[in-house]
């Protein structure tokens, strides 16, 4: 994978995070290199043509001798065609891999991976920014780019289905920074690995919309979510601190208010009641408990 070196930082935000990690930083100096960059979208765009022409199936996709052919879409060609001609025309402005110089990731699979990750990237883009303004939590972040996750491939399933079919490589390193976001709060998750739970959750959204097109991205999401909020949502001993907390702080302002009529206005006075009166029903009623046995 590519490293350009830099050191591990603290989380003061998810969104800082995500834009430092090894593939971001990968596509913003590639997308800085901008005649190299552009030759190397237009191979991606070749890729999509090639598959589109030679594929049917949408669940798994193999095309043999694969570079070879956007080669040919490209009108140009030789031994190792597509990173061979990166190394040969590019001097100066060169692209690394993202796979970076391991040569145990073959360039076909090195190139459906940048190609994965170049189409997602729209997608991650478009989180980033709506999670971050509205200051999501750990689980609602994972939430939003689930559903993003699932929209890029019901968009682009030929791609999404290149083998190793499932999400874009990147993803792992999101789900990374989603659950040391989540660690970081000081909550224990109920699983020991839950960066690597994420990422199986991830590649399941992406095969789930692969395999039937009539599921949709917010159905591949919602059928994810409750496991989603088990990684990552507070525990219930957190959340209660919090309602306990904001309910004596309101009780406060309202006794407090020469007029406690216009501290809570009639409309939410009522949905807060209602809201109040249901939870208290969901509580176990404390005198219903088993007494605990003395210590002899």
């Amino acid at each position: 994978m590519y490293s350009d070196g830099g050191q591990g930082v603290g989380m003061p935000s998810i969104r800082r995070e995500l834009e430092n990690t090894p593939t971001a930083r990968w596509y913003s100096l590639s997308a800085q290199r901008s005649h190299a960059w552009a030759d190397r979208l237009r191979d991606y765009a070749a890729l999509g043509t090639v598959l589109a022409e030679r594929t049917t199936k949408t669940a798994s996709v193999e095309v043999p001798g694969l570079l070879k052919l956007v080669a040919e879409r490209g009108h140009y060609a030789g031994a190792e065609p597509v990173y061979r001609r990166y190394r040969d025309k590019q001097r100066g402005q060169q692209i690394i891999r993202w796979a970076g110089p391991d040569s145990a990731v073959k360039p076909t699979a090195a190139f459906l991976a940048e190609a994965k990750i170049v189409g997602f990237w729209p997608y991650r883009d478009d989180v980033i920014k709506v999670a971050d303004e509205f200051d999501m939590s750990p689980a609602e972040w994972a939430e939003t780019y689930l559903n993003a996750l699932a929209a890029w491939a019901a968009e682009n399933r030929l791609l999404a289905a290149g083998r190793p079919a499932g999400a874009p490589p990147c993803v792992r390193e999101d789900m990374t920074v989603l659950a040391a976001a989540h660690a970081q709060q000081g909550f224990e998750s109920p699983d020991a690995g839950p960066a690597q739970r994420l990422l199986a959750i991830a590649d399941g959204v992406v095969r789930a919309v692969l395999e039937d097109a009539r599921v949709t991205p917010a159905g591949a999401r919602d059928a994810v979510q409750a496991e989603v909020t088990r990684l990552l949502a507070p525990p219930p001993a957190v959340l209660t601190a919090r309602v306990l907390a904001a309910v004596a702080e309101l009780s406060d302002r309202i006794d407090g208010a020469a007029d406690r009529d216009m501290v809570v206005p009639p409309d939410q006075a009522g949905l807060l009641r209602e809201m109040l009166t249901g939870l208290a029903a969901l509580l176990p009623d404390a005198t219903s408990r088993p007494p605990v046995a003395a210590a002899s």
